[in-house]
């Protein structure tokens, strides 16, 4: 009689797991969620992303090349890549679609190269690294940790790995981790948007041409239609653009120009002003000695209206690129050796903005120091975002500059300013410099009316113009622009482009997207201290490796002696 109620309970219970499992897969199917365990959300998406996803109305696909064999790093970035592509398609569905390449699948030595010159004239940032060989030895080996991602016949790179050389390779990685949700959807929108966003670079005043501002020109036209004009007081035309750059003027602004670019912002524009409060030819160096002299361009009140003092100033600073200076003595052959130069300061950012996270050093050439106003005008709030390292400082000018400088040995006590800022970013309700005067002429239109307060709009001081422009080089029967931020003595690449397109996206932002890159993961490092003291290492490795088992041994063994117990005899 005992077996056979015993026998019946355990049929009930069968009956009513299966029933349970049979509803909760109905539930999973009508009603879609997931759990995020994480401390920090790491696995759960933003809002903008998943509806952004969810409206797909096609395939995106994506190809990133990073497969094969890999630096243990390298691994990891890898899988943080994949989980957070598996994360798209569980809202895109069969509208995301990924493949990882290895492009050393290719065994054709010569397709191979063809296929990595490819990438990198796409976009796509070439890392190199060190790998084993069966051997023993050591290999470097090129790889391309981005991506290319394709829509309707429209394709777009995206570089995935954050590389800023102060930082360690564990905080360049996580960094990049954190990032890979903005940079693909960033990507995605802009394949995928209905209606592409507008910005215009200004000429007319000496401005940087369309070559010297080839490279962030091609970056920016993966998110926006980039057009070039002048403004000749057309404040109607001016209105179709999201942005505005004014890049390195050289000329005066008529009063026309610069009552449209003042009720242009009163009407909520955006505008980035890269100036140069300064000018110190650098081709005049060659000569060993050069002049730095004041450079207004008729700006200067307004920007003074918004908050900001321009300063005619240098700023020198010991956290700087380095030039090659011919170090032979005079009548030897010469011996060229790469030397600090002051007054070509590394700037660098708050790593807890959006903009400037996680970023490598901008390179400047020749900067001025910007002043703030202590009482800025309305709401407007500023942000110092790029400054000077803790070891800088300013000389006026007119300067005398010699390249003697170079090989003189610097007194750490005058460099004794720290976060001088020379790019500052302005938010909010700015007053009209025009508030008390009447509509200039030639103006378009005529009858214009003069907003005296702005809507939310924002403003960009760069003291250096440099900043945006890249260098250009005779090769092959033609000038070629090199990519912004390219170092031809260091061959390195800098953070200017990546710098500039953020602050675009950033201030011209309407999704909330830009917020992805304020998203912190907690670096979780081993502890070197114990991992150096021996005891302490072979404690903690037994502790994870031999004490579950005895756990499961023991937990197993008192569940037998239990139900022999109960049902034994």
């Amino acid at each position: 009689m005992n077996r056979k109620h015993l026998r019946n309970k355990h049929l009930l219970q069968l009956v009513a797991v299966f029933l349970a499992v049979v509803v909760v897969a109905a539930l999973s199917s009508a009603a879609f969620f997931r759990v995020d365990l994480t401390s920090e959300k790491r696995y759960t998406l933003s809002r903008p992303s998943k509806e952004l996803l969810k409206e797909l109305d096609d395939v995106v696909l994506i190809r990133v090349y990073l497969d094969g064999e890999l630096p243990g790093g390298f691994v990891q970035f890898r899988q943080s890549i994949r989980e957070l592509l598996d994360e798209f398609r569980a809202y895109g569905g069969n509208r995301i679609q990924y493949t990882f390449v290895n492009l050393y699948d290719e065994s054709d030595p010569a397709v191979r190269q063809r296929m990595i010159t490819e990438l990198y004239n796409m976009g796509l940032n070439v890392t190199n690294v060190m790998m084993r060989d069966r051997e023993g030895g050591k290999t470097d080996r090129i790889i391309f940790p981005g991506a290319i991602l394709s829509y309707r016949g429209y394709e777009i790179p995206v570089n995935l790995l954050k590389n800023n050389p102060a930082l360690s390779h564990e905080v360049n990685l996580n960094n990049s981790v954190q990032a890979l949700e903005y940079e693909f959807i960033r990507a995605i929108q802009s394949l995928t948007v209905k209606e592409i966003p507008m910005i215009a670079f200004i000429e007319g005043h000496g401005e940087l041409d369309s070559l010297q501002t080839h490279s962030i020109m091609n970056e920016l036209r993966n998110f926006f239609q980039v057009d070039r004009g002048h403004i000749n007081g057309n404040l109607e035309a001016l209105l179709n653009y999201r942005a505005i750059i004014i890049a390195q003027p050289t000329r005066p602004f008529s009063e026309r120009d610069r009552f449209a670019i003042d009720q242009y912002i009163m009407r909520g524009g955006n505008v980035l002003f890269f100036l140069d409060p300064v000018i110190s030819p650098a081709d005049s160096l060659q000569s060993r000695m050069t002049y730095a002299l004041a450079n207004p361009v008729g700006l200067e009140d307004l920007l003074f209206k918004y908050g900001i003092r321009i300063d005619y100033n240098l700023a020198v600073d010991m956290q700087c690129n380095l030039v090659p200076v011919n170090v032979a003595p005079a009548g030897q052959q010469a011996e060229f050796r790469m030397m600090p130069w002051i007054y070509l300061p590394l700037l660098s950012g708050p790593q807890d903005h959006p903009v400037t996270r996680s970023l490598n050093y901008v390179k400047t050439e020749f900067v001025s120091v910007l002043d703030t106003l202590d009482a800025l005008p309305g709401d407007v709030k500023k942000t110092a975002i790029l400054t000077t390292s803790p070891n800088s400082n300013r000389m006026k000018v007119p300067l005398q500059i010699r390249m003697e400088e170079i090989t003189r040995e610097l007194n750490p006590a005058f460099f004794s300013q720290s976060g001088l800022p020379v790019g500052v970013l302005l938010e909010g309700s700015f007053p009209s410099f025009y508030k008390n005067y009447a509509v200039p002429g030639g103006v378009t239109p005529p009858d214009a009316e003069i907003i005296a307060s702005s809507r939310p709009a924002s403003v960009f001081v760069s003291g250096d113009g440099d900043m945006i422009r890249n260098e250009v080089e005779f090769s092959g029967g033609r000038y070629v622009a090199r990519p912004l931020g390219y170092d031809k003595y260091s061959r390195q690449t800098f953070g200017n482009r990546e710098f500039i397109l953020n602050l675009v996206n950033y201030m011209t932002d309407q999704s909330g997207i830009m917020e992805l890159r304020s998203r912190e993961f907690r670096l979780r490092l081993l502890d070197q201290e114990m991992i150096n003291d021996r005891g302490r290492r072979i404690f903690w490795v037994l502790f994870n490796t031999v004490l579950p088992p005895v756990l499961l041994a023991l937990s197993g063994a008192g569940f037998y002696y239990r139900r022999r117990k109960k049902y034994g005899g």
